[in-house]
């Protein structure tokens, strides 16, 4: 505790004393998301924040590149770390309002979001609660049913026997990243179907396609009773976005999520009404704090929020915590295969034979790490205290 007087009045406050960031590099399986594509290699870039009181939280990010390991988060953190050093753990708003320049940054906040979502993490474990507890002010649902959330794979085959897989071990839906290639995407759409009729069906396109080419898996989407279409477009062609939900009111039509991260910059596309729900990563807008803001802007819309949770653990759980605070997201999404999005904790979230995924018990994120694998696994590595 630090000692502060403000009109001859002591009260102690906690401040941050100890930074730890670690760029992390597993050699684990790698995955492709289109044939346009090669495999992505994921960097997560974790940290962790130590008050004065000995409480921790952590926070990551996930950036992915082709080739090698990216190192530009972890060095956008070095000269940013130490301006935190001493400012009062409990004042989140005040540290975001330094990490975004005073709310003028025109830069995504991407691994700067580590940092709001490790102080989230040791505020809500300071207080004993679940993190999604003290985003609530009380008790909240503890589950989501999740989806798989597939890579590119082969060929038909290929897909079947990964859906049947899934089936089997409790999944009740699953998310598609296929080719890339209209005609063949909508082709494997229809193959499915048959063979998976009581399964949901979701499809993610990256944004590799054009308008015409939306139009032809939207059709597919529609013939199959597709749950959502995601990303058939990029997400800065709007107007395209609102022409597809006018010509195809059957199927929700969701962005990638990726490129809308600021409130006010999402409250004014909505005004066009293009998606027929917000999406979103808490590690994309920020971490937590923003992402409150995201989710008002949604709420005011009448909006759902299917947040995106493909990535690191930890990065799972803050979504997973923020979307059971506020009850506007329908589904978890499960990166597949598990393993490779697991590296350096002692507790992983996975969706079990129930369908369901289920936060952790404990407070804050309720993650813990395996400081001997971080160590084994870290390119590079950052000490402040």
């Amino acid at each position: 505790m630090t000692i502060c007087y403000l009109q001859n009045v002591m009260w102690l406050v906690s401040v941050i004393s100890r930074i730890e960031a670690w760029a992390l590099g597993p050699e684990v399986e790698r995955f492709r998301y289109t044939s346009h594509s090669d495999e992505v290699y994921t960097t997560t870039t974790l940290l962790r924040i130590t008050d004065s009181d000995g409480l921790t939280g952590v926070g990551a990010y996930d950036s992915d590149t082709f080739g090698m390991w990216d190192r530009g988060p972890f060095e956008t953190l070095r000269p940013l770390l130490p301006r935190l050093m001493g400012l009062e753990a409990e004042d989140r708003d005040g540290v975001y309002t330094l990490v975004s320049e005073d709310n003028t940054s025109a830069f995504p906040p991407a691994v700067r979001s580590t940092i709001d979502t490790a102080l989230w993490d040791l505020a809500s474990r300071r207080r004993g609660v679940p993190l999604r507890e003290m985003l609530a002010g009380g008790p909240t649902p503890t589950s989501l049913p999740g989806y798989a959330s597939v890579p590119l794979l082969g060929d038909e085959t290929e897909y079947r026997e990964a859906l049947s897989g899934f089936v089997e071990s409790g999944y009740a839906a699953v998310k598609l990243h296929a080719w890339g290639i209209p005609e063949r995407d909508a082709a494997l759409m229809r193959a499915l179907r048959p063979a998976f009729p009581a399964l949901t069906l979701m499809f993610d396109a990256e944004g590799r396609y054009d308008r015409d080419g939306a139009r032809i898996v939207a059709t597919a989407c529609a013939d199959v009773d597709a749950r959502w279409f995601e990303a058939p477009i990029t997400d800065f062609d709007v107007l395209g976005y609102r022409a597809l939900r006018d010509e195809f009111p059957a199927v929700p039509i969701l962005p990638a999520g990726d490129a809308l991260w600021h409130p006010d910059l999402l409250s004014t596309v909505l005004l066009l009404e293009p998606f027929s729900a917000v999406r979103f990563d808490v590690s994309f807008v920020g971490g937590p704090t923003p992402a409150l803001r995201m989710i008002r802007v949604a709420e005011d819309a009448g909006l759902d929020v299917e947040l995106i949770s493909y990535g690191h653990t930890v990065i799972q759980a803050a979504d997973l915590q923020v979307a059971l605070a506020f009850g506007r997201t329908t589904y978890f999404e499960q990166a597949v295969p598990v393993e490779p999005f697991e590296c350096g904790v002692t507790d992983v979230l996975r969706t079990g034979s129930d369908g369901l995924v289920h936060a952790p018990d404990g407070p804050g994120l309720g993650i813990a790490l395996d400081e001997a694998v971080l160590e084994t696994n870290a390119f590079e590595r950052l000490i402040l205290d």
